[in-house]
């Protein structure tokens, strides 16, 4: 089950760098899986769930799962500008076994400024434009 999960990993990975561009529009509203951290595939045998990013641009909304708890917050949205300003983000306290990429995803969240767009997939970028999530469309 491990190597499946590793190599789907590793596909979705591939499928977005390869059709990358950085001048497609792209619509975040929707739910996203969080493919990479830091550029590290996310190994989904090490989380209690998968974890996922969800946003309500109309709403200035944010949720999802980091790994094991439930996100939720404000998600400021520039769609012009290809910005993004989160606050407010909260989660639930659960303790799960392997909290890895609970904490990773956390603290990249919190550098988060903005996004570049791909086929199917975005990178949401530090204040220097680089890759501190990508995720991958559901």
């Amino acid at each position: 089950m491990k190597k499946i999960s590793i190599i789907a990993a590793a596909i979705a990975l591939c499928s977005c760098s390869a059709t990358k561009t950085t001048d497609a529009a792209v619509d975040l509203n929707g739910e996203w899986d969080i493919v990479t951290v830091d550029g590290n595939a996310v190994d989904t045998t090490k989380t209690e769930f998968r974890p996922t990013l969800g946003f309500e641009t109309a709403k200035d909304n944010v949720f999802g799962c980091a790994g094991c708890n439930s996100i939720n917050g404000k998600a400021k949205v520039d769609a012009a500008k290809q910005t993004i300003s989160f606050s407010e983000i909260g989660k639930t306290l659960m303790l799960c076994a392997n909290m890895e990429y609970e904490e990773k995803i956390m603290k990249a969240l919190e550098s988060v400024k903005g996004y570049k767009a791909g086929e199917g997939c975005v990178e949401l970028t530090d204040g220097s434009g680089n890759a501190v999530l990508q995720l991958k469309k559901q």
